[in-house]
C-alpha cells in the first residue's frame, strides 16, 4: 500500500528527506496524516507569492559573459541568471571551456560592471582548466576594473591575483569523486555564502564509458542535476554545465561534413530528461572552421525564443564582434523531442579546450 512506503523513497531534496528522518516521520501514511500547513512548517517549508518572488529575482546580480550579444539571450541585457541551471553545448573547440573560465572571472567583478561580487568554483571533470588561460583573462579584467576605477577616481578593487584567488579548482576524476562533489557542495556553500558561481566542465565526460547499466547511469546524472538545481535556487548562485555533442550513428546521410554544426543528427548528450533540469540551454559553434565566425544559439529559455548571436574569443576573452556577419542558420540546431533511451551518450568529444597562444591573435 501506498501509506506504507517508507517516506525516504521520495522524490525529495536531500535536505527535505534529512528534515523528514530527523522529525520521526517513517512512511508515506505518517506524512498524509499531517494537516499540509502544519507539515509544511515543521519541515521548514515556505512558499512565496508571485509578487514576492519576482522581487526576490529582482534583486540577484546576473553575471556578464562579457559578451552584450550573449547576454541578450538570457532576456534583457544581463547575462547568466542566477539561480538556475545553464547549460553551455558544443563540439571541440567551439568555447565552451573558454566562456567557463571567462565567467568565473566575471562573477567577482562588481555589480555594477556585470560581475556578482563573488567568488567561483570550477569543477573540472576533464583536465580542460588552463592556469595560464584564466591568468590571461584574469588580467585583462582587472585591466579594465583599474581603467574604470581611475575614471571614476578610486582606488582599483582587484588584481590579478585577488580574481584568480577567487576561483576554486576542483579537478575530479571519476563518477565517485564527482557524486562526492556535488554531495558536499551544500556544506562549502553554506560556509562561504560568498560563492556566486558554479561551473561544472563536464557533466557527461565521467558517464560516456564507466557505467555498464544505463538506468543507473540515467538515474545518477538526473539526481545530479536535480542536486546542482536545489543549491542554485537555496543559495541565489548561478549553475553553468557544460555539456558535450553526440550524434545518432544510424541517422540518413545529409551530404554535410562530419559533425556539422548545424546539423540536426548532432545534439546535446544525456538526452531530453537532462535538458528538462536545465533552464537554459545555449550552444555554440563556428563556420568556416578554426574559429573564424563563432555563434551562441539559445535553443531552449523560459523568457527567449530561439535565436543566434555572433561572438568573438580574443587573448583577452570573450567579446562581441564589432561588424557581425549575418547570422545564417537552418534550423534550430537542436533535437527537439528526441527519446531518452536511457540517455544517450554516443560519440562524445573528451576534449572542449584548445590552448590560445599570443601568437594566435597577431
Amino acid at each position: 500500500m501506498a501509506s506504507s512506503r517508507p517516506a525516504v523513497t521520495l522524490r525529495l531534496t536531500i535536505q527535505l528527506r534529512e528534515k523528514i528522518i530527523r522529525s520521526g516521520y517513517t512512511t508515506v501514511g505518517d506524512l498524509s496524516a499531517i494537516p499540509t500547513a502544519d507539515l509544511a512548517k515543521g519541515l521548514g517549508v515556505k512558499s512565496f507569492t508571485a509578487d514576492q518572488t519576482w522581487e526576490q529575482e529582482k534583486k540577484l546580480a546576473p553575471i556578464t559573459t562579457s559578451s552584450p550579444a550573449i547576454d541578450s539571450l538570457f532576456g534583457g541585457s544581463h547575462g547568466i541568471p542566477p539561480g538556475k541551471i545553464t547549460e553551455i553545448c558544443g563540439l571541440p573547440g567551439s568555447g565552451k571551456t573558454q566562456l567557463g573560465i571567462q565567467l568565473s572571472v566575471n562573477a567577482q567583478m562588481p555589480r555594477s560592471m556585470g560581475g556578482a561580487g563573488g567568488s567561483s568554483i570550477y569543477i573540472d571533470t576533464e583536465g580542460s582548466f588552463v592556469a595560464r588561460r584564466a591568468s590571461q583573462l584574469a588580467s585583462a579584467c582587472a585591466a579594465r576594473l583599474s581603467e574604470s576605477s581611475k575614471a571614476a577616481g578610486a582606488k582599483p578593487s582587484l588584481t590579478t591575483d585577488d580574481l584568480l584567488r577567487g576561483i576554486q579548482y576542483c579537478r575530479v576524476h571519476s563518477p565517485v569523486e564527482f557524486i562526492a562533489m556535488v554531495r558536499i557542495l551544500a556544506g562549502i556553500l553554506q560556509e562561504h555564502p560568498n560563492v556566486k558561481l558554479v561551473v561544472v566542465d563536464s557533466i557527461s565526460f565521467l558517464f560516456r564509458s564507466n557505467f555498464s547499466d544505463t538506468r543507473l547511469r540515467t538515474k545518477l546524472v538526473v539526481s545530479l542535476g536535480r542536486q546542482l538545481a536545489d543549491l542554485a535556487r537555496q543559495h541565489d548562485l548561478a549553475v553553468v554545465v557544460i555539456n558535450q555533442m553526440t550524434t545518432t550513428i544510424d541517422a540518413p546521410a545529409t551530404g554535410k561534413r562530419p559533425f556539422d554544426p548545424l546539423d540536426d543528427n548532432v545534439h546535446p548528450a544525456l538526452g531530453e530528461t537532462w535538458g528538462n533540469i536545465c533552464t537554459h540551454r545555449i550552444r555554440l559553434y563556428d563556420q568556416g572552421g578554426h574559429g573564424q565566425q563563432r555563434y551562441a544559439r539559445v535553443f531552449k529559455s523560459p523568457t527567449m525564443q530561439e535565436q543566434t548571436v555572433s561572438f568573438h574569443i580574443g587573448k583577452d576573452g570573450i567579446s562581441d564582434i564589432v561588424d557581425p556577419e549575418p547570422v545564417k542558420v537552418k534550423g534550430s540546431g537542436a533535437r527537439v523531442g528526441q527519446e531518452d533511451d536511457d540517455m544517450d551518450f554516443g560519440h562524445t568529444s573528451s576534449q572542449s579546450m584548445f590552448f590560445w597562444e599570443d601568437d594566435d591573435f597577431s
